[in-house]
């Protein structure tokens, strides 16, 4: 199994079979073990929906090990977007507290009993529901770093609603400004950078004891700066909470590997990078080192090129070192294809082999 863009699947050539349930809107549009056609290929892009889990004769015997599993990670997408609607309707409706403190349990518990914290981040997103998936993502990798920094569970859990919150504020921006393709204006990046006040005081107003002081903080300081350079109060270093410099790292890395209307997502390992060269800049750097330290950068199924001229699938993760997995090989050093289905490279034996970049394709250079 692997992800895939569905621009690169050419169903004249190979067989490819749907390895997941694909869903739009809370609706099943293909089940798994379908065979792709140009007619599901073309549905699907009508939907904005360009990535999807396949199985194919390259990525056989490839279990991508997920964080959270693709149906639980729509489950609570939806439970977020139905909240963060909730807000916009009336005094009176707003969040739903016991939903979100149960809905934040249930996954800490899933989280905390894996025996790897390893972070695999979710790469099947859609267009239209950005602010649900970045808030649930950002808030998945506040609490991994948060169990490497041994929070208890009661502390886990301040985090984890503090980030889940953390873009509250923006269902109060005009959609218009949000979603905006261009450059913003003076004017319109004033409005948008209002947002961790507004999110700060909709809380602070309406659920005075449901939500601590921590997880307010996390609200209002997530785009401060640790230069003191950010917004909205120019708080630097040790000024900053914790929880909130955790969430600054996540928030920023969760945006960079995402599609956006004006500019396309980071590879995992390219944001990676970018974040680590920030350190002691706008963030804090020991939250940036141990953050990184167990981001899967590489995900199973994924087509790479080595050094050398190799091409190959990542087959599974050395756990202790992220950053250099066991790769199927697809092509050898004079490009010519592996016949051979069972020709693996352990980069971790490997010493002087290394991932240059991640593929979109096996006949990408």
């Amino acid at each position: 199994m692997r992800l895939v863009n569905i621009n690169y699947i050419d169903v004249e050539k190979y067989e490819y079979y749907v390895a997941k349930p694909i869903y739009s809107n809370g609706t099943v549009l293909l089940q798994d073990n379908v065979k792709l056609n140009h007619n599901y290929i073309k549905q699907l892009d009508s939907k904005n929906i360009q990535y999807i889990h396949v199985s194919d004769e390259i990525s056989e015997g490839i279990e991508p090990n997920d964080t959270i599993s693709t149906e639980k990670y729509r489950e609570v997408k939806e439970v977020i977007k139905d909240q963060f609607n909730m807000t916009t309707k009336g005094k009176n409706i707003g969040l739903n507290m016991n939903i979100i403190n149960n809905t934040i349990s249930e996954l800490l518990d899933i989280i905390t009993s894996k025996r790897d914290v390893s972070y695999s981040i979710n790469e099947i997103r859609m267009s239209d529901d950005y602010l649900y998936e970045h808030s649930l993502n950002v808030m998945v990798s506040c609490l991994y770093t948060g169990i490497l920094m041994q929070y208890d569970k009661i502390k886990l859990h301040k985090l984890a609603l503090g980030a889940l919150l953390h873009d509250i504020g923006k269902v109060f921006i005009d959609p218009e400004i949000l979603n905006k393709p261009g450059k913003l204006t003076p004017e319109e990046r004033v409005e948008i950078e209002k947002h961790p006040e507004v999110g700060y005081r909709y809380v602070s107003d309406n659920y005075r004891s449901e939500i601590s002081a921590l997880s307010k903080q996390i609200i209002l300081q997530h785009h401060e700066k640790w230069n003191g350079k950010g917004y909205p109060n120019q708080l630097g270093g040790d000024s900053i909470y914790g929880m909130a410099r955790i969430c600054s790292v996540a928030d920023v890395f969760d945006a960079l590997t995402t599609d956006r209307v004006y500019r396309k997502k980071m590879p995992i390992y390219k944001a990676s990078e970018y974040i680590y060269s920030l350190g002691h800049n706008d963030f804090d750097f020991d939250i940036v080192r141990l953050f990184l330290s167990r981001i899967v950068k590489f995900k199973e199924g994924s087509i790479v090129k080595l050094s050398r001229g190799y091409k190959g699938i990542v087959y599974n993760q050395n756990k202790h070192m992220l950053d250099r997995p066991v790769i199927k090989l697809l092509v050898d050093k004079n490009g010519k294809n592996v016949t051979h289905k069972n020709m693996f490279i352990d980069l971790i034996e490997e010493k002087t082999l290394f991932i240059e970049k991640e593929l979109e394709n096996i006949f990408s250079d």
